[in-house]
């Protein structure tokens, strides 16, 4: 075995014990361009894909109708128009938002294609295992519902938000299950990305740790661009990215992070009311506002996740899941190991 392939112990977890048996890692920055590239490729799927919806919605709005109309007249500026732009998003149709989530799938397709095709890796060493889907999907939902609510009900406590009023009505349930359902797509999506995909593929050849970090940071800085982003928001994107780390390694699958990544971008977004990373949530169950004296709690114009909320929340649910909880490898199944590296030729016992 050559001196900077890791070793297979037990105490690694079983998703990065199988994805080191069966196939070899990359040095670190030969991983990093494979995901740049792997990335590339996939953001290049997605806006195929979302740029029709996109530019229909676009011609739906008022604002566009009025650059539209100026340009006309001949009054068009370029003040007017980098203020209409952000008109332009915040009322774009609750449609294109849910498009926009669909079309997160090309993100989905290319990872897995790649690992499983290219990689030669199976999707069980990125967390996606056959068994144990549902009910840690399910306890994800529960994970994510109670996080985010935590988060709110410190913004409240603090004075970074104020209640509104309610102001679902029967007739945006559609679109609400239509977001909800590309939530489900989008939060796999990033999940996939970085946690099954770039954090995994990095601890074949390095220690565990050094995947977390890397996968953490490339997270956050997908989201460089996102309106709103600053500093804070930055280091709350990436101690997210720790704790759904953590919390994969810690179950031994990706369902459950998966799913708290979702459940807490709907709940946030369209049953709160709160800015998503920067953008409009359309539609809402309740409307809850930011209070303008209290963007270091509730994270100004990125929302919540900007703020010092998040980060307290995210602090706790990492000690928790450091010192309380264990590695489980629910759903997984230990791979043989090779012969010369079976201690005394005992042969491996699986885990379900």
């Amino acid at each position: 075995m050559s001196e900077k392939t890791p070793s297979h112990t037990s105490q690694n977890p079983l998703m990065v014990r199988n994805a080191r048996i069966q196939t070899r890692g990359h040095k670190l920055i030969v991983e990093i361009l494979l995901f740049a590239l792997i990335f590339l490729i996939s953001a290049t799927i997605e806006m195929i894909l979302i740029t029709i919806p996109t530019m229909i919605g676009i011609f739906q709005t008022e604002a566009y109708q009025e650059l539209i109309e100026a340009a006309t007249q001949g009054n068009f500026t370029m003040e007017m128009y980098m203020d209409k732009v952000g008109e332009i998003m915040e009322q774009m149709p609750a449609w294109v938002t849910a498009a926009s989530l669909f079309g997160t799938i090309g993100i989905i397709v290319t990872v897995l294609f790649y690992c499983a095709k290219i990689e030669k890796r199976k999707l069980s060493t990125m967390g996606l295992t056959k068994k144990k889907i549902f009910s840690e999907y399910f306890l994800g939902l529960g994970v994510g519902f109670v996080m985010f609510t935590l988060v709110l009900g410190l913004n409240f406590l603090f004075g970074g938000v104020k209640f509104i009023g309610v102001p679902f009505r029967a007739e945006i349930i559609p679109s609400l299950l239509l977001i909800l359902l590309g939530f489900v797509i989008q939060g796999a999506s990033e999940e996939i990305l970085c946690r099954g995909y770039l954090c995994i593929s990095v601890a074949r050849y390095m220690p565990l740790w050094v995947g977390v970090v890397i996968n953490s940071v490339a997270f956050s800085l997908l989201h460089l661009m996102n309106p709103g982003i600053s500093p804070l928001a930055l280091l709350n994107l990436f101690l997210f990215g720790v704790f759904m780390s953590v919390y994969m390694i810690r179950r031994g699958n990706l369902w459950g992070a998966c799913a708290i990544h979702s459940i807490w971008n709907f709940v946030q977004g369209n049953v709160y009311g709160l800015r998503v990373s920067g953008t409009n949530p359309g539609n809402s169950i309740l409307q809850i506002q930011q209070t303008e004296n209290g963007s270091l709690w509730n994270g100004g114009k990125f929302g919540p996740e900007g703020g010092l909320c998040v980060t307290f929340v995210l602090i706790a649910g990492l000690l928790i899941l450091w010192l309380f909880c264990k590695n489980q490898d629910l759903g997984q199944t230990a791979d043989a190991l090779p012969e010369n590296l079976r201690p005394n030729s005992m042969p491996v016992e699986a885990t379900e």
